[in-house]
C-alpha cells in the first residue's frame, strides 16, 4: 500500500469517489441488472451480434454475411453503430450470453471510460473538475443502470468530455503561438467521430467547437505557425471524414439515398412539431409505434412508386408539418423541454428496477443531484470568467458543449433519456462555476484543485491581453444569446 500513501489528499479523495461509483454500480446491478431490453436496446444489440459474427466471418475467411449486416447494422439508417461496436466483443465471445451478462459488461465499460475520462481531466484540469466528473454523474444512481444500458448517448457523453481535455491542451499551445501536433489532431478527429458514432445528435457539438478551435488558430498563430496550424486542422477533418465513411457509403447503399449520419430526422421533426393525424397524409397504422408506422408506409409507398423510402419520409414530413407557426414550435420547445428534465430517475422503471425502498432512495437521490446539475448549468450558460485565461476558454468551451446538447427540445421529442449525455459537462460546468466564484474574490489566487497555467511567454501578453478581451465578450454574447432565446421562445409561446 506504498503507492496509497505517496498519494497527496486530493487524489485520495479522487481514489475514494472512484470506489464510491463502483459501490453505486454494484448496487445499482441489484435493481436492473437482469432487467429485459427495452425499445432502441434490441436494435443496437442485434447491430452488435451482426458484427460480431462478421468477425468470425473475417476470422475464417469466410464471406460475409452482407444481408445481415444490412438489416442488423444499417436497418432503415436510426441509430449509428457505435453501440454495436462497443457490444460486438462481448458477443463474439459470448454469443449466447444472457442479458444480465450484456449489462454487467456494460457496466464494465462505461467504468472504465468514466475513469479514463477523470484520469484526463485530472491531468489536464485539476482534481477539483476530476472530482465533481466522479460525483456527477459517477454517483448519480440512474445514470449507473443507464450505464448498463445499451444506448450511446451516456458512454458519447464521457468520449464529449476526452474531446474537450484536449481541446484545452490545445488552446493552451495556441496561446504560446504553437500549432498542435498532427498526432493531437487526428487524435481530435477521432475522437470527435466517436462521439457522432454513439450519439449522432453530437453532431453540432462536435463541429461547434471544431469551428472555433479553427478561429482561434487562425488568430493566435501567426506565419508558418498558422498554416502548420490550418494543415493539422485539416488533417483532423479528414481522420473525422474517414472514420465516418465507412459508415454513410454503407448506409447510402443499402438505402439507396445519401446517408451522412441517420435518417431519422425527418420523422422526428413530424412527430415532434407537426400533426401526428397527417404523418401518414393521413392517420398512421394505428396498430404499431408513432416511429414504425411511418416508416412501414415510406417503405411501402416508396415500393409502389419506385421513390425511396428516405425521400417518401421528407414528403410525409413537410406535409405533416404544413400547418406549424412560432406559436406552435415554441409551446412544443417549451413541453420537450420539460419532458427532459422532469423525471429523471424514469428509466429505473424501464429497465425494470422492482418497487421498494432501493428504488425509491435511488430515486430521490437521482432527482436531487440532477436537477442541482441542471441549476449549474443554468448558471454556466449565464456566468462570465474575466480573470485567468484558462477558466475563460474552459467557461467558452463548457458553454458551447451544453448549448449544443440542449438544442435537442428544439429539434426532437425529448425525454429522461438525453440527460445522461449532458450529466458529465454538467459535472464540469458545477466545478467552472465553483472556480469562477472563488476567482472574484478580491485578491483571490488561481482556483484551488485547478491546474494553474503559466502566464503568456515574453512576447506574446498584447496578443494574450487581446485574446482575453476576446474571451469575455465571446463569453457575454453566449451568456446574453441563451437569455434572448429563452425569452423569445416563452414569448413566442404564450403570444403565439
Amino acid at each position: 500500500m506504498r503507492w496509497l500513501r505517496g498519494l497527496g489528499r486530493p487524489d485520495r479523495v479522487l481514489l475514494g469517489l472512484a470506489l464510491a461509483h463502483v459501490l453505486v454500480s454494484a448496487w445499482v446491478f441489484t435493481l436492473v441488472g437482469d432487467g429485459a431490453l427495452h425499445g432502441d436496446e434490441a436494435a443496437y444489440a442485434d447491430g452488435g451480434r451482426a458484427l460480431s459474427n462478421l468477425a468470425r466471418d473475417l476470422g475464417s475467411l469466410r464471406a460475409p454475411d452482407t444481408a445481415e449486416l444490412s438489416r442488423n447494422v444499417v436497418a432503415s439508417g436510426w441509430f449509428m453503430p457505435g453501440m454495436a461496436v462497443v457490444t460486438a466483443p462481448w458477443f463474439l465471445v459470448v454469443p449466447d450470453g444472457d442479458v444480465a451478462g450484456l449489462r454487467a459488461y456494460l457496466a464494465v465499460v462505461s467504468t472504465l471510460l468514466l475513469l479514463l475520462a477523470a484520469w484526463r481531466v485530472r491531468r489536464v484540469l485539476g482534481a477539483v473538475p476530476a472530482g465533481a466528473l466522479l460525483v456527477l454523474p459517477g454517483l448519480v444512481p440512474t445514470w449507473a443502470a443507464f450505464s448498463m444500458g445499451v444506448w450511446g448517448d451516456l458512454l458519447a457523453g464521457l468520449v464529449v468530455v476526452l474531446l474537450l481535455c484536449e481541446l484545452v491542451v490545445v488552446g493552451r499551445g495556441l496561446r504560446a503561438g504553437t500549432a498542435p501536433s498532427v498526432g493531437r489532431g487526428v487524435g481530435l478527429g477521432v475522437l470527435a467521430v466517436a462521439a457522432v458514432y454513439l450519439r449522432s445528435s453530437t453532431s453540432l457539438l462536435v463541429v461547434g467547437l471544431g469551428v472555433v478551435t479553427v478561429l482561434a488558430a487562425v488568430l493566435l498563430l501567426r506565419g508558418r505557425e498558422r498554416l502548420r496550424g490550418l494543415g493539422v486542422a485539416a488533417l483532423g477533418g479528414v481522420a473525422f471524414l474517414a472514420v465516418l465513411a465507412p459508415w454513410s457509403i454503407a448506409a447510402s447503399a443499402a438505402l439507396d439515398a445519401p446517408v451522412v449520419t441517420t435518417t431519422t430526422v425527418p420523422t422526428v421533426l413530424a412527430n415532434t412539431f407537426g400533426d401526428r393525424d397527417e404523418v401518414c397524409f393521413g392517420p398512421c397504422d394505428p396498430g404499431s409505434t408513432l416511429w414504425f408506422s411511418p416508416l412501414r408506409y415510406a417503405r411501402e409507398t416508396g415500393a409502389a412508386t419506385g421513390t425511396p423510402e428516405t425521400e417518401v419520409l421528407e414528403q410525409m414530413s413537410t406535409h405533416a408539418r404544413a400547418d406549424v407557426t412560432p406559436g406552435s414550435y415554441s409551446r412544443d420547445v417549451l413541453r420537450n423541454l420539460h419532458d427532459y428534465t422532469k423525471d429523471p430517475d424514469r428509466f429505473l422503471t424501464w429497465l425494470g428496477a422492482p418497487s421498494g425502498p432501493s428504488r425509491t432512495l435511488a430515486a430521490v437521490l437521482t432527482s436531487a443531484m440532477v436537477w442541482s446539475g441542471f441549476a449549474a448549468g443554468v448558471a454556466l450558460l449565464l456566468t462570465v470568467a474575466r480573470r485567468h485565461r484558462d477558466l475563460q476558454v474552459l467557461g467558452v468551451l463548457l458553454t458551447l458543449s451544453l448549448g449544443a446538447l440542449l438544442t435537442q427540445p428544439f429539434v426532437h421529442v425529448s425525454g429522461p433519456r438525453y440527460w445522461t449525455t449532458a450529466a458529465p459537462v454538467l459535472g464540469l460546468g458545477a466545478a467552472w462555476v465553483w472556480a469562477v466564484a472563488r476567482s472574484r474574490r478580491e485578491g483571490a489566487p488561481y482556483p484551488a484543485g485547478f491546474t494553474p497555467v503559466p502566464d503568456a511567454p515574453p512576447g506574446r501578453e498584447g496578443v494574450d491581453a487581446a485574446y482575453g478581451t476576446w474571451l469575455v465578450r465571446v463569453q457575454a454574447l453566449l451568456a446574453a444569446g441563451c437569455v434572448a432565446v429563452a425569452v423569445g421562445v416563452v414569448g413566442l409561446a404564450v403570444l403565439g
